[in-house]
């Protein structure tokens, strides 16, 4: 079972209220006019593709899967990571098992989505950073110790370029 980065009650305040999910639905039966529309499994199924993606696209900046840290008494993973998971997770729900063959987003879907991608490219520049996890950049990108770099072939200060 690989690693998942949020639980289903993140993903459910993503989802809309006139979603059931299994658990939600005090009499399930085939005479309810509310039938469940999600179950746990899929949710759960949706929480790993989400964290597949989230590794996949991080897994060459930071040692993946991601450990969890002490966040103010609350130990769980980075916080960027579960908010990228939690609604990469709530919007393939939308995609795959709301919608049908039109798929229409609203513009909240669309805003969290567009957010989301925003938070990701940010990660990726190191521009939002992920603390308590060890990076690859430094690790994977330099050949040599910084004693054993080699001189600037710099004349009086400056270097003549090729």
């Amino acid at each position: 079972m690989p690693t998942i980065y949020c639980t289903e009650t993140d993903v459910r305040q993503y989802l809309p209220p006139n979603v059931t999910t299994e658990g939600d639905n005090p009499s399930p039966n085939f005479r309810n006019p509310s039938p469940e529309t999600v179950s746990q499994q899929e949710i759960i199924y949706f929480i790993e593709q989400a964290s597949r993606y989230v590794d996949s696209m991080l897994g060459t900046l930071f040692d993946v899967p991601f450990k969890k840290i002490n966040q103010g008494g609350e130990v769980d993973v980075p916080r960027p990571i579960k908010q990228l998971t939690t609604i990469y997770a709530a919007q393939q729900i939308y995609a795959q098992k709301l919608q049908g063959a039109d798929k229409q987003f609203s513009e909240a879907q669309k805003e969290r989505e567009n957010f989301a991608k925003d938070l990701l490219r940010r990660v990726q520049n190191g521009e939002v950073h992920i603390i308590g996890q060890r990076g690859n950049r430094g690790d994977r990108f330099v050949r040599s110790s910084l004693r054993g770099s080699p001189k600037n072939p710099a004349v009086d200060g400056k270097s003549a370029g090729n």
